[in-house]
């Protein structure tokens, strides 16, 4: 089983007028998750990105996020944080989300998908993939969600390679209650590697944990730009050359 980093998930209210501080990141449209309510926008460094989401009717995605295959969504999260701007989700991606899910299942737990997925871009072509959730029911917490993409990742490069940046997201900063069960999670779960306080996949960014009074994503940390921190709708960005 092979996971790699895909995209974190920023909420923005009033993302259709946002414009990342100092151009530092650059964005392009992505567009409507019709069935969910929502929209986004997309930030790409290579095939991972940052994803800028807001919501287009929220009546949409609480009938949405009633239902027991999207409760544990993305789009989910925003009512379920009470619309509260910043960090939301982090997001791994897939070759084989039938034997992700079995490796799931086989760790005893219990999964939300494979839910096909898709969403129109704003000249029309429509993007689909494929979600795969785990089954948490706990209310502190919002776990890492899995994609498995429509096209293999060679022609997604070719097509996404306009839009990539030379800033690269180096570290994700997670707060837990619990850091050494964090981890055993991740490396039971998602066969991360342990080094001190940081999580390693393949090809990502390092994960650094942090002891905090509720499990959230703190910040991340970009490579390739030098700029003070920053404070974006909520979400706090370092930056490293």
């Amino acid at each position: 089983m092979k996971l790699q980093w895909d995209h974190i998930i920023h909420y923005i209210d009033g993302l259709s007028s946002f414009q990342f501080p100092d151009a530092l990141l650059q964005l392009v449209e992505g567009g409507c998750h019709e069935q969910l309510g929502t929209f986004n926008r997309l930030s790409y460094t290579d095939l991972s990105y940052i994803e800028y989401i807001d919501v287009f009717d929220k009546e949409v995605l609480r009938k949405a996020a009633a239902i027991d295959e999207q409760r544990l969504s993305f789009a989910a999260t925003l009512e379920r944080t009470d619309y509260e701007e910043g960090w939301k989700r982090l997001c791994f991606r897939t070759d084989d989300i039938e034997s992700l899910n079995d490796h799931f299942i086989s760790c005893g737990l219990s999964t939300i998908g494979p839910s096909k997925m898709s969403r129109t871009k704003p000249d029309g072509e429509v993007i689909s993939w494929q979600l795969l959730y785990i089954n948490d029911d706990r209310m502190d917490r919002e776990l890492p969600f899995f994609i498995q993409w429509g096209e293999d990742d060679a022609f997604r490069a070719e097509q996404l390679q306009p839009h990539f940046q030379s800033a690269r997201v180096a570290d994700i900063a997670i707060m837990t209650q619990n850091k050494s069960q964090f981890i055993q999670n991740w490396m039971d779960w998602f066969n991360a590697q342990s080094k001190g306080n940081q999580l390693l996949i393949p090809d990502g960014p390092t994960f650094t944990l942090l002891e905090g009074d509720r499990e959230r994503i703190e910040s991340i940390t970009l490579s390739g730009i030098q700029h003070p921190s920053l404070e974006v709708h909520g979400a706090i960005y370092h930056f490293q050359t």
